[in-house]
């Protein structure tokens, strides 16, 4: 194959991860072809946007060296896994940090193994901030992610890498995770489709169940809503006994894609969230045009106010403690001892020490005393849910995608950890509290901000309600088609 690839560069990066497993079945191109070609995506792009920490040439010469399915629906497609959570038999997994490079896992994980199932042909990892701790990815041993959008400004986080890569046109799809909205934020900042499921419904890490782990989920970042469903249909699988949450057999996702739509009753929120910092003013208007939009398409769309979710404080001072001081700061040194590693700011950033020097003064009745109001906060969404909402619409973040090496969202930040961590917050307001309650979520594109990058649009569902949040998504796909698929100015194209 040339340095060209099989296909033209227009063509390859205009597929999305449906298109190429039907050019695959059909024979038009081999499993090795395709592989070769993300590889050579990677080499014309990665350089100026630093999204892949490495290819495996390994598979890439052989699609089905690693366990492959040919017989899966997206046999041959090649994808890579964000370097978090989800781990590969036999690859290097190294959480962001620069001290875990003999982190190499024994097996892969459940989530893992139904990627492969799927046929998905595991092709390499991309970037990632330490253990997901930041809106943005910069890491002291991997540099910065860069957005293919404008290369001056963060191609966000956790999930950076992989929304960077799949939005430049290396690849339809990657892997993600979303512990307080690292899947929806650099979705939202990359022009993505990132949905974030609920609680239970796909399984954890080997040694995790979500009792451990409330917060965090995995999924994928894709540029298309067949994608999205087709892919979430194929990965939904949890062995028994590897969740603390059982969970049924969920419903096709693909069947509310191309059915005449459903009238919906839709919740609309714009206002702050308790927080004190109010949200770029695109943001706004482009929510109520899109609420707009789906009262002209039949659906009722009713404004709230933000007491009628929740008691916002609470949740952000109760997730604060339980979901990120105590787990974060306590795993981190114990993770470092285990690899025999000592922590100083040259292997490890700033934030993360502060991080931890935090989590030392966190009681057990603090942590205890966190969940007694992680469990209030459940009901009171409960309780708006049994209002007859089918759906609520909000913002998916407070900021516009920031330059690089941001005082307020990088973990080299001099800052202190609560104020650092308050920015945090005020960026990830209308993700976070998906994370607290385990609801599902999904951001969509909507166009782009002052600035000429992209922004989103979210949609939460109650639990379970995923084929809600997937049909509003088709329809929004099909109304609104210039905000779909389109991939930055920075791509395998145009490098």
């Amino acid at each position: 194959m040339s340095e060209e690839g099989v296909l033209a560069w227009e063509e390859y990066m205009r597929c999305d991860a449906t298109d190429l497993a039907q050019m695959i079945y059909r024979g038009d191109v081999s499993s090795a072809e395709i592989a070769q070609q993300a590889a050579l995506a990677t080499e014309r792009v990665n350089p100026k946007i630093n999204a892949v920490i490495e290819v495996f040439e390994d598979v890439v010469n052989d699609p089905f060296k690693d366990g492959m399915n040919a017989q899966g629906s997206f046999a041959g497609v090649p994808m890579m896994l964000k370097d978090l959570a989800s781990r590969m038999k036999g690859r290097v997994q190294e959480s962001g940090y620069a001290w875990q490079e003999g982190n190499v896992a024994d097996d892969d994980d459940p989530f893992t193994r139904n990627l492969r199932q799927a046929g998905f042909n595991l092709i390499g990892r991309t970037t990632t901030p330490e253990d997901g701790m930041a809106g943005v990815t910069e890491t002291i041993k991997f540099g910065i992610t860069r957005n293919p959008w404008s290369l001056d400004r963060s191609a966000g986080g956790s999930s950076g890498g992989s929304s960077a890569a799949v939005a430049a046109g290396i690849l339809p799809v990657c892997s993600a995770s979303d512990g307080g909205g690292s899947i929806r934020l650099p979705a939202s900042w990359n022009g993505l489709v990132g949905l974030k499921h609920t609680r239970g419904r796909l399984p954890l890490p080997a040694g995790l169940h979500e009792g451990l782990l409330p917060s965090g989920v995995e999924g994928i970042v894709t540029r298309s809503v067949r994608d999205t469903a087709a892919i979430h249909d194929l990965i939904c699988h949890k062995p028994l006994g590897t969740g603390f949450m059982p969970y049924p057999k969920p419903e096709s996702l693909t069947a509310q894609l191309g059915v005449p739509p459903r009238k919906m009753r839709i919740a609309l929120s714009t206002g702050n969230w308790s927080r004190a910092k109010t949200v770029p003013a695109e943001h706004i208007e482009r929510v109520n045009e899109v609420a707009l939009w789906l009262q002209g398409q039949g659906h009722i769309v009713e404004q709230i106010n933000d007491r009628d979710l929740c008691n916002f404080e609470q949740l952000f001072a109760s997730y604060k403690l339980a979901n990120w001081v105590a787990p974060l700061g306590n795993s981190i040194p114990a993770a470092a001892a285990h690899l025999g590693v000592t922590l100083t700011p040259e292997n490890t950033s700033s934030q993360a020490l502060k991080l931890i020097e935090a989590a030392k003064s966190v009681t057990v009745d603090d942590f205890m005393n966190a969940l007694a109001v992680n469990a209030q906060t459940s009901r009171e969404f409960g309780q708006f849910w049994e209002r007859g909402f089918d759906l609520l619409l909000s913002p998916t973040l407070g900021d516009r995608c920031p330059e690089v090496q941001s005082e307020q969202y990088a973990l080299s930040s001099s800052l202190s950890f609560d104020e650092f961590f308050d920015h945090g917050m005020n960026l990830c307001r209308y993700t976070m509290p998906g994370n607290d309650t385990g609801l599902p979520a999904i951001s969509l594109p909507a166009g782009l901000d002052i600035n000429g990058c992209p922004l989103g649009v979210q949609f939460y569902a109650p639990w379970a309600a995923e084929t809600d949040l997937i049909h509003i998504a088709g329809q929004l796909e099909d109304g609104k088609p210039e905000w779909f698929s389109q991939l930055a100015p920075y791509n395998v194209a145009t490098a």
